[in-house]
Protein backbone atom coordinates (compact mmCIF):
# COMPACT_ATOMS: atom_id res chain seq x y z
CA UNK A 1 0.00 0.00 0.00
CA UNK A 2 1.28 3.47 -0.88
CA UNK A 3 1.49 6.50 1.37
CA UNK A 4 1.71 10.25 0.73
CA UNK A 5 4.24 12.13 2.87
CA UNK A 6 4.04 15.96 2.76
CA UNK A 7 7.30 17.86 3.27
CA UNK A 8 6.44 21.46 4.13
CA UNK A 9 8.56 24.55 3.78
CA UNK A 10 7.55 28.17 4.06
CA UNK A 11 7.95 28.58 0.31
CA UNK A 12 6.09 25.43 -0.84
CA UNK A 13 5.02 21.90 0.02
CA UNK A 14 6.46 18.88 -1.76
CA UNK A 15 5.31 15.29 -1.52
CA UNK A 16 6.86 11.84 -1.40
CA UNK A 17 4.63 9.13 -2.85
CA UNK A 18 5.97 5.93 -1.33
CA UNK A 19 4.99 2.42 -2.34
CA UNK A 20 6.36 -1.12 -2.16
CA UNK A 21 8.06 -0.84 -5.57
CA UNK A 22 9.33 2.74 -5.59
CA UNK A 23 9.08 6.33 -4.39
CA UNK A 24 8.40 9.47 -6.39
CA UNK A 25 9.30 12.89 -5.02
CA UNK A 26 6.84 15.41 -6.41
CA UNK A 27 8.63 18.77 -6.49
CA UNK A 28 11.79 19.60 -4.56
CA UNK A 29 11.30 22.88 -2.74
CA UNK A 30 13.71 25.78 -3.19
CA UNK A 31 17.48 25.55 -3.54
CA UNK A 32 19.21 25.28 -0.17
CA UNK A 33 16.64 22.94 1.39
CA UNK A 34 18.02 19.73 -0.05
CA UNK A 35 19.49 18.41 3.22
CA UNK A 36 16.18 19.04 4.98
CA UNK A 37 14.35 17.12 2.25
CA UNK A 38 16.69 14.14 2.63
CA UNK A 39 16.24 14.22 6.42
CA UNK A 40 12.46 14.24 6.04
CA UNK A 41 12.64 11.27 3.68
CA UNK A 42 14.85 9.33 6.10
CA UNK A 43 12.49 10.08 9.01
CA UNK A 44 9.71 8.57 6.91
CA UNK A 45 11.82 5.45 6.34
CA UNK A 46 12.55 6.25 2.69
CA UNK A 47 16.10 5.43 1.68
CA UNK A 48 15.74 5.55 -2.11
CA UNK A 49 13.82 7.74 -4.54
CA UNK A 50 13.14 6.38 -8.01
CA UNK A 51 11.95 9.62 -9.64
CA UNK A 52 11.83 13.38 -9.03
CA UNK A 53 8.66 14.61 -10.75
CA UNK A 54 8.41 18.39 -11.10
CA UNK A 55 4.97 19.99 -11.47
CA UNK A 56 6.42 23.20 -12.98
CA UNK A 57 9.71 25.06 -13.21
CA UNK A 58 9.36 27.85 -10.66
CA UNK A 59 12.20 28.14 -8.14
CA UNK A 60 10.10 27.08 -5.14
CA UNK A 61 9.23 23.81 -6.91
CA UNK A 62 12.35 22.90 -8.91
CA UNK A 63 15.08 24.80 -7.06
CA UNK A 64 16.44 21.73 -5.30
CA UNK A 65 16.18 19.36 -8.27
CA UNK A 66 19.79 19.54 -9.43
CA UNK A 67 21.28 18.80 -6.00
CA UNK A 68 18.63 16.25 -5.00
CA UNK A 69 19.10 14.37 -8.25
CA UNK A 70 22.76 13.91 -7.33
CA UNK A 71 22.13 13.16 -3.64
CA UNK A 72 19.34 10.66 -4.30
CA UNK A 73 20.66 9.37 -7.65
CA UNK A 74 17.20 9.91 -9.10
CA UNK A 75 16.19 11.11 -12.57
CA UNK A 76 14.29 14.39 -12.98
CA UNK A 77 11.10 14.68 -15.05
CA UNK A 78 9.55 17.99 -16.17
CA UNK A 79 6.85 19.05 -18.61
CA UNK A 80 8.14 19.24 -22.16
CA UNK A 81 7.12 22.88 -22.56
CA UNK A 82 9.45 23.91 -19.71
CA UNK A 83 12.56 22.02 -20.77
CA UNK A 84 14.37 25.25 -21.62
CA UNK A 85 13.45 26.84 -18.28
CA UNK A 86 14.92 23.86 -16.41
CA UNK A 87 18.11 23.82 -18.48
CA UNK A 88 18.69 27.57 -18.08
CA UNK A 89 17.68 27.72 -14.44
CA UNK A 90 15.19 30.54 -14.86
CA UNK A 91 11.45 31.00 -15.23
CA UNK A 92 8.65 33.50 -15.73
CA UNK A 93 5.96 34.39 -13.20
CA UNK A 94 3.39 35.97 -15.52
CA UNK A 95 0.34 37.88 -14.26
CA UNK A 96 -0.49 38.31 -10.55
CA UNK A 97 -4.06 37.19 -9.88
CA UNK A 98 -4.20 38.20 -6.22
CA UNK A 99 -2.51 40.86 -4.08
CA UNK A 100 -0.07 38.33 -2.63
CA UNK A 101 0.86 37.37 -6.18
CA UNK A 102 1.98 40.93 -6.84
CA UNK A 103 4.17 40.73 -3.73
CA UNK A 104 5.69 37.44 -4.90
CA UNK A 105 6.31 38.93 -8.32
CA UNK A 106 8.42 41.67 -6.75
CA UNK A 107 10.12 39.65 -4.01
CA UNK A 108 10.96 36.23 -5.44
CA UNK A 109 13.95 35.44 -7.58
CA UNK A 110 13.32 33.73 -10.91
CA UNK A 111 16.65 31.89 -10.88
CA UNK A 112 17.62 28.47 -9.53
CA UNK A 113 20.39 25.92 -10.18
CA UNK A 114 19.83 24.62 -13.72
CA UNK A 115 19.03 20.98 -14.27
CA UNK A 116 18.90 19.03 -17.54
CA UNK A 117 15.75 16.87 -17.36
CA UNK A 118 16.20 13.15 -17.78
CA UNK A 119 12.59 12.77 -18.88
CA UNK A 120 10.24 15.18 -20.67
CA UNK A 121 6.58 14.70 -19.88
CA UNK A 122 3.68 14.85 -22.31
CA UNK A 123 -0.02 14.71 -21.58
CA UNK A 124 -1.05 11.12 -20.86
CA UNK A 125 2.45 9.85 -20.01
CA UNK A 126 2.52 6.94 -17.55
CA UNK A 127 5.33 6.58 -15.01
CA UNK A 128 4.85 2.98 -13.89
CA UNK A 129 8.42 2.11 -14.84
CA UNK A 130 9.59 4.00 -11.74
CA UNK A 131 7.62 1.79 -9.37
CA UNK A 132 4.79 4.25 -8.74
CA UNK A 133 1.58 4.30 -10.77
CA UNK A 134 1.49 7.96 -11.73
CA UNK A 135 -0.36 9.37 -14.74
CA UNK A 136 0.73 12.75 -16.15
CA UNK A 137 -1.86 15.38 -17.01
CA UNK A 138 -0.82 18.57 -18.81
CA UNK A 139 -2.55 21.41 -16.94
CA UNK A 140 -1.56 24.78 -18.45
CA UNK A 141 -2.75 27.98 -16.86
CA UNK A 142 -0.27 28.74 -14.10
CA UNK A 143 2.68 28.00 -16.41
CA UNK A 144 2.84 26.60 -19.97
CA UNK A 145 4.22 23.20 -18.98
CA UNK A 146 2.49 22.62 -15.66
CA UNK A 147 1.93 18.91 -15.05
CA UNK A 148 -0.36 17.20 -12.55
CA UNK A 149 0.49 13.71 -11.34
CA UNK A 150 -2.43 11.41 -10.55
CA UNK A 151 -1.67 8.38 -8.40
CA UNK A 152 -4.00 5.63 -9.55
CA UNK A 153 -3.83 3.49 -6.42
CA UNK A 154 -4.80 6.20 -3.92
CA UNK A 155 -6.69 8.65 -6.12
CA UNK A 156 -4.31 11.44 -5.12
CA UNK A 157 -3.67 14.28 -7.56
CA UNK A 158 -0.57 16.44 -7.14
CA UNK A 159 -1.38 19.61 -9.04
CA UNK A 160 1.41 22.03 -8.05
CA UNK A 161 0.14 25.59 -8.43
CA UNK A 162 -2.75 24.93 -10.78
CA UNK A 163 -4.78 26.01 -7.74
CA UNK A 164 -3.85 27.16 -4.25
CA UNK A 165 -5.29 25.23 -1.33
CA UNK A 166 -7.64 27.12 0.96
CA UNK A 167 -6.94 27.95 4.58
CA UNK A 168 -9.25 27.29 7.56
CA UNK A 169 -11.75 25.31 5.53
CA UNK A 170 -11.85 27.65 2.52
CA UNK A 171 -12.19 26.05 -0.89
CA UNK A 172 -9.31 25.97 -3.36
CA UNK A 173 -8.63 29.28 -5.04
CA UNK A 174 -6.81 30.42 -8.19
CA UNK A 175 -3.01 30.47 -8.04
CA UNK A 176 -1.22 33.65 -7.03
CA UNK A 177 0.13 34.13 -10.58
CA UNK A 178 -0.82 32.70 -13.94
CA UNK A 179 0.33 32.64 -17.55
CA UNK A 180 -3.21 32.25 -18.93
CA UNK A 181 -5.98 32.56 -16.36
CA UNK A 182 -8.61 31.42 -18.89
CA UNK A 183 -6.93 27.99 -19.09
CA UNK A 184 -7.09 27.30 -15.34
CA UNK A 185 -10.73 26.16 -15.18
CA UNK A 186 -10.42 23.76 -18.17
CA UNK A 187 -7.26 22.28 -16.61
CA UNK A 188 -9.04 21.85 -13.27
CA UNK A 189 -11.89 20.02 -14.98
CA UNK A 190 -9.40 17.86 -16.85
CA UNK A 191 -7.98 16.60 -13.54
CA UNK A 192 -11.49 16.11 -12.13
CA UNK A 193 -12.25 13.87 -15.09
CA UNK A 194 -9.46 11.50 -14.02
CA UNK A 195 -11.53 10.60 -10.95
CA UNK A 196 -8.85 11.81 -8.51
CA UNK A 197 -10.41 12.03 -5.06
CA UNK A 198 -7.84 14.03 -3.07
CA UNK A 199 -5.99 17.09 -4.38
CA UNK A 200 -2.57 18.14 -3.07
CA UNK A 201 -1.31 21.66 -3.75
CA UNK A 202 2.07 23.35 -3.69
CA UNK A 203 0.60 25.95 -1.33
CA UNK A 204 -2.24 25.53 1.14
CA UNK A 205 -4.27 22.64 2.50
CA UNK A 206 -5.23 19.54 0.53
CA UNK A 207 -8.84 19.30 -0.61
CA UNK A 208 -11.28 16.63 -1.65
CA UNK A 209 -12.56 16.47 -5.21
CA UNK A 210 -16.02 17.57 -4.05
CA UNK A 211 -14.62 20.84 -2.70
CA UNK A 212 -12.80 21.42 -5.98
CA UNK A 213 -15.94 20.63 -7.94
CA UNK A 214 -18.05 23.00 -5.86
CA UNK A 215 -15.53 25.79 -6.37
CA UNK A 216 -14.90 25.24 -10.08
CA UNK A 217 -18.11 23.96 -11.56
CA UNK A 218 -19.31 20.74 -13.18
CA UNK A 219 -17.14 18.51 -15.30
Amino acid sequence: MSTVIPIRFTQATLYAVHGPAGTALVDTGPAGKEAAVVRALRRAGIEEVSLIAVTHCHPDHIGGASALSRLLRAPVAVGRAERDWAGRGDSRFYEPLRPFGALLDRAMTRDYPPVVPDLLLDDGAVLDEFGIGLDCVHVPGHTPGSTAFVHRESGAAFVGDLLAGGMLGARPRPPFLAQERERIAPSVRKVLQTGATQWYFGHGRAAGALDVLRAWGPV
